[in-house]
């Protein structure tokens, strides 16, 4: 493990990387919807698309980072990769993401260290802006014994700047 986060980490400091996002998305929703811990979910993103990755020419992989919080004080800031599968109109992004949780007065996940997978579709309501619902799954990937984990769903706002 500490192999590819080292890995990762020199790739993203020997990159020419260009902080300007194109779009942000707004989400909110329920946070551990499957467990005794359930409540509501707020978040933001920022999607950077200037910054582009081909992947073995058949995904352009970009770079997201973001963060949430819960009514719960629960919190979590990441960065990682997504890549947007379909059309103009409507489309899947698909996101892996590694942050850095607090677990507030909400859930203990087991580690401050957390990896997030995240599945949306969203619907182009014009050029500029989308509506979308999401799902994402947060883990510690067995770095500790403690690994309960949390499913979250919510609903999603993104616009271009």
């Amino acid at each position: 493990m500490k192999k590819y986060l080292l890995t990762f980490f020199i790739f993203v400091l020997s990159s020419n990387i260009n902080l300007n996002a194109n779009s942000y998305s707004i989400f909110g929703g329920t946070y551990d919807y499957d467990d005794d811990n359930t409540t509501n979910l707020f978040g933001l993103n920022y999607h950077i698309s200037n910054y582009e990755i081909n992947f073995i020419n058949i995904l352009n992989i970009n770079p997201v980072i973001g963060g949430f919080l819960t009514a719960e004080s629960a919190s979590m800031f990441y960065g990682g990769f997504e890549t947007n599968i379909g059309t103009n109109s409507i489309y899947l992004n698909l996101s892996s993401s590694a942050g850095i949780y607090s677990n507030g007065d909400g859930k203990d996940l087991g580690n401050d260290i957390q990896f997030k997978s995240e599945i949306n579709i969203f619907y182009s309501i014009s050029k500029e802006s989308r509506v979308g619902i999401g799902s994402h799954h947060i883990s510690n990937a067995g770095l500790n014994s403690v690994n309960p984990g949390t499913n979250n769903y919510y609903l999603i706002y993104n616009r271009n700047f």
